[in-house]
């Protein structure tokens, strides 16, 4: 597509209303981010709205224990300069800005607090807006990944960029792939263009999105105090040290490699088994890549109502239903989700897959959905 259309087309789309209503048939919990694909196991109405009650103290807590990492990372590594210390510093606080935006993307469903203007006002201050997006621009692309999950008007496509026009897949969403493949897809993003390129587009293009004019006004007002504060205090060198670099580098691996384990060569023989994988994933990893249990994806997608700290617990509840334990496709680690998106060739020379989770061979009726990507 030419540049002048295709830009038009996503500004149309950015400055195009959110979905507000359910567009599922008979759903459980009323939700706008419901999908309207078929839930084959439909857990009885009580335990969802049991499970959909919020405990905004549980997601206050997580929001500051990820900044309190944050602050310890970079005053640790300030005190005790050294190289090895500060390559730490970059994992570990790049994984905690994807962890702030994991919590906020509980607040583009509505699940971080009660009250809307609440909800995304305080997550926009302290989880979204730090790591140059916000909760509107976020719910823009995923209402509609949730409610039509990999299909034409599924939201994704957009923000990851994962379908040409003619809506095949573009070749670096092609999956599986060699063990080298998959690896050069994952560190070529994490080579600082892709995250300049996340923070323009943040910055930019969550301004075209409708939101209130004192939401707005408040997020100029938070960009300009922190340009005052890293002005006044001569910080900018430190920002770009200590923000800027494991943004683009970490954060961003960790985006894709999560991405990837949700949607990639999945394979079932039920359809709607195949949207997404579950991942459960190790202690080191749940830091490091899939933080506050989103790895618990076909879940969350059968159910957004669900705050990201009661999802092991719906987790269970699934798995105590035959259909979910046959058909389901649950990996128990990020490495086992990995190996499913590497070819066979890999795999017969030594790749990761866990034989007692092999993957389902796939019916005819969705060898084409399984391609659909999506986050």
């Amino acid at each position: 597509m030419p540049p002048f259309p295709r830009i038009t087309r996503i500004i149309a789309f950015l400055r195009s209303d959110n979905p507000v209503e359910d567009i599922s048939v008979n759903p459980v919990v009323a939700h706008p981010h419901n999908t309207s694909r078929t839930i084959p196991e439909r857990l009885p109405a009580a335990k969802i709205k049991e499970l959909s009650v919020l405990d905004p103290a549980r997601a206050l807590a997580a929001t500051a224990g990820e900044w309190v990492t944050i602050a310890a990372a970079i005053a640790l590594c300030s005190y005790f300069w050294h190289p090895a210390l500060y390559l730490v510093a970059v994992l570990v606080i790049g994984a905690r800005q994807h962890a702030l935006i994991i919590l906020g993307h509980d607040a583009s469903h509505y699940r971080y607090l009660p009250t809307r203007w609440q909800n995304d006002l305080f997550a926009n201050l302290f989880l979204m807006w730090p790591v140059f997006a916000s909760v509107e621009g976020f719910r823009k692309f995923h209402g509609t990944h949730h409610q039509y999950t990999n299909l034409p008007a599924d939201g994704n496509r957009h923000i990851w960029y994962t379908h040409d026009a003619a809506g095949e897949l573009e070749p670096g969403w092609v999956f599986p792939k060699t063990r080298l493949g998959l690896a050069w897809v994952i560190l070529r993003r994490a080579f600082f263009f892709t995250g300049m390129f996340w923070i323009v587009r943040g910055l930019v293009g969550t301004s075209l999105i409708p939101s209130p004019h004192w939401m707005l006004a408040a997020k100029l007002a938070f960009y300009a105090a922190v340009a005052g504060a890293l002005t006044f205090f001569g910080a900018w060198y430190a920002f770009l040290l200590y923000w800027i670099v494991p943004y683009c580098t970490w954060h961003i691996a960790a985006q894709y490699v999560r991405l990837i384990c949700e949607h990639s060569a999945v394979e079932s023989d039920e359809e709607e088994y195949a949207i997404t994988r579950t991942t459960i994933p190790t202690w080191l990893e749940s830091i490091f890549i899939l933080p506050r249990n989103i790895g618990y994806h076909i879940e969350h997608h059968w159910y957004p109502s669900v705050p990201f700290y009661r999802l092991p617990e719906l987790h269970q509840q699934l798995m105590a239903r035959e259909g979910f334990q046959r058909h389901a496709v649950v990996k128990r680690s990020v490495l086992a989700s990995l190996g499913e998106c590497i070819t066979a060739q890999a795999v017969d020379a030594g790749g990761w897959r866990e034989p007692e989770f092999a993957p389902h061979q796939p019916s005819s009726a969705f060898r084409s959905a399984r391609k659909g990507l999506a986050g």
